[in-house]
């Protein structure tokens, strides 16, 4: 055990200090990274922002990424009271022909009984074909069924380069495959992780031991303890669709500055080993050229602006409340101030006083000013003396310019 915790650290090491991908010069691309891949997206798993992709709207095989929509119509048919996690289901006989060396299974046997949840594990940690079918025609009469509503959820949700034929993403005996572009398979990565968060719970899962059912499968998740903070998702593999991956990754695990996620896609990589060193070098180039700025500071005054209605004089005005944005290196956001021209007291903790206006590439954050504290009026007398001391100033600087 000792050991492999030695090498476990050696690895993160290596990892975290080896170059990141490199820069063209003037393409702004990851020298090396088209080779042998079709298609590629990586971005912002809470806000949708794309920071790497190539080809990702065109329409692919994607073999068991299809298996996501299963386990999103299957947790649907849970909420709404079909089926139920601990529902025990028999498994039938077409569902345990995908038991086989020419598929990736959990091992379903004919006659066996399993519950929905064991049947989920098996979906996502195993990649199970056997599961996905027998999810399938447990919620549905049928798998054609089935599959007719994964097509029309996925148009609901506005994947419109999304098609189904079946739960599990094999190819039909008439040679068809389910097909995505990268960018749908992102948004309805997106979507199942604000639906159903605990879908990342499988990312733990390391390997799926039954001694009852004989069964010891391992997952088929790569890069989990190899880069980190990735914690999931989901693989697929075919003829037509090559190597496919989806990885969730937890940035901060890699840089504690990057306080947020990223969602990546990677389809038609000639090779397993391909398709890990792309979303690799993916998920570096996020770490190493995007970074978390805090922008706006709740505690942090903009400006100070001087009255002699106060009592003290001026007034620090603050943000209402933090903002972050994720920044390109090199760039930053834009900051406009909006102050009211007359600012008299009394004044309250909180009142606003005018507002900032953020923008960064096509997003824009309106933020009140305000008061920290209250702030007392000033007396006659002070008055009387910051207006004559206005003066006296005024006249100097025309003297000056003369």
């Amino acid at each position: 055990m000792k050991n492999k915790k030695i090498i476990s650290l050696l690895l993160s090491l290596i990892l975290i200090l080896a170059p990141m991908p490199a820069l063209a010069a003037n393409q702004n691309k990851i020298v090396g990274l088209d080779d042998n891949v079709t298609s590629y997206i990586i971005g912002n798993e809470k806000t949708g922002d794309i920071y790497y992709e190539k080809n990702a709207d065109e329409s692919l095989p994607m073999a068991s990424l299809s298996k996501l929509m299963t386990y999103l119509l299957t947790k649907e048919a849970i909420d709404e009271g079909k089926i139920s996690p601990d529902q025990e289901v028999t498994v039938s006989k077409e569902a345990a022909k995908y038991n086989s060396w020419e598929y990736s299974a959990l091992g379903l046997e004919e006659g066996e009984t399993f519950t929905v949840k064991e049947l989920l594990e098996g979906l996502i940690v195993a990649s199970g074909n056997d599961c996905a079918y027998q999810l399938a025609v447990t919620v549905e009469d049928s798998e054609t069924e089935f599959a007719r509503n994964m097509t029309m959820k996925a148009s609901e949700l506005g994947l419109n380069s999304q098609i189904y034929y079946n739960a599990s993403g094999v190819e039909t005996e008439n040679g068809q495959e389910n097909s995505s572009s990268a960018r749908d398979l992102f948004l309805l990565t997106k979507h199942i992780i604000e639906k159903y968060p605990e879908i990342l719970e499988y990312g733990s899962v390391r390997e799926i031991t039954d001694p009852r059912r004989n069964i010891n499968v391992e997952s088929t998740v790569p890069l989990i303890g190899e880069i980190p903070g990735v914690d999931g998702l989901k693989t697929g593999t075919t003829d037509q669709a090559g190597a496919c991956l989806i990885s969730t990754a937890d940035m901060k695990k890699i840089d504690d500055k990057d306080d947020f996620r990223t969602i990546g896609v990677v389809m038609g990589a000639d090779q397993k080993d391909t398709r890990n060193s792309v979303m690799s070098d993916l998920i570096y180039y996020v770490s190493r050229y995007y970074n978390l700025e805090s922008v706006l500071d709740e505690n942090v005054a903009v400006e100070s602006i001087k009255t002699n209605t106060v009592s003290q004089g001026y007034v620090d005005v603050f943000p209402s409340e933090n903002v972050n944005i994720i920044l390109k290196d090199g760039e930053k956001a834009a900051i406009k101030y909006d102050i009211k021209n007359k600012i008299k007291a009394p004044i309250k903790a909180g009142e606003v006083l005018g507002e900032a206006y953020v923008s960064y590439e096509d997003e824009e954050y309106k933020v009140p000013l305000v008061a920290k504290s209250d702030f007392k009026e000033a007396s006659m007398f002070s008055r009387i003396m910051r207006s004559s001391e206005d003066a006296a100033d005024f006249l100097l600087k025309v003297l000056i310019a003369r």
